[in-house]
């Protein structure tokens, strides 16, 4: 039998078989990636610290911490692949193209393996607690990694201790929004499904 994307304890980073499952789902987050992100935009002129990488309010972040919990391997490599694409579109050059995306792939992938190690292996169902868990450990891995390289790498705008606590609060506060819009959209389906008839 095939894996079940709900079972995070034996599917995270685990791939769902290549090439068809496990294509499907990278390719579909990494549209999902790119649209959200390009959402998030329309809120720039009221969330963004810095044009483009730090946002009060970071929508894409539900989509780091749900490509992983649902899909693994495959949804980090469509966040990867949404990340390039991103970039491409932003003119970003190669060097920092490439470490973005690595590193908005491989944050919330370290936060599910702090969690395995942690929880010694064992099978991690999806929670609201796991989810907030892996939402919070995400953005600060991203939020580190993001000014370890900004630090090193040139760029116009400052980044401080400052701008590292927004970006992180930024991620937080969009990974939740987006998990009660999701959760709000599954609710309103649930209501509008015709209800069976029983004897």
């Amino acid at each position: 039998m095939g894996k079940q994307p709900g079972q995070v304890g034996r599917h995270a980073l685990g791939g769902l078989g290549w090439p068809s499952q496990g294509l499907f789902w990278a390719l579909g987050f990494a549209v999902l990636y790119i649209l959200v992100f390009q959402l998030n935009r329309l809120l720039d002129p009221i969330f963004s610290v810095i044009d483009e990488r730090v946002s009060m309010v970071f929508l894409p972040a539900f989509i780091r911490v749900a490509a992983i919990l649902v899909a693994g391997a495959s949804g980090a490599l469509g966040l990867f692949l949404g990340a390039l694409a991103l970039g491409f579109m932003q003119d970003l050059a190669v060097l920092q193209n490439l470490s973005q995306a690595f590193f908005t792939a491989i944050a919330p992938c370290l936060a599910v393996l702090l969690l395995r190690f942690a929880m010694a292996g064992r099978p991690l169902a999806i929670t609201l607690s796991l989810f907030l868990l892996v939402a919070l450990l995400a953005s600060m891995f991203n939020a580190v990694l993001h000014h370890v390289f900004w630090n090193f790498y040139s760029l116009t705008e400052p980044v401080t201790l400052i701008t590292f606590w927004q970006m992180l609060a930024g991620d937080l506060a969009g990974a939740l929004l987006g998990f009660g819009f999701f959760a709000l959209v599954v609710r309103a389906l649930a209501l509008l499904r015709p209800q069976t008839l029983t004897d």
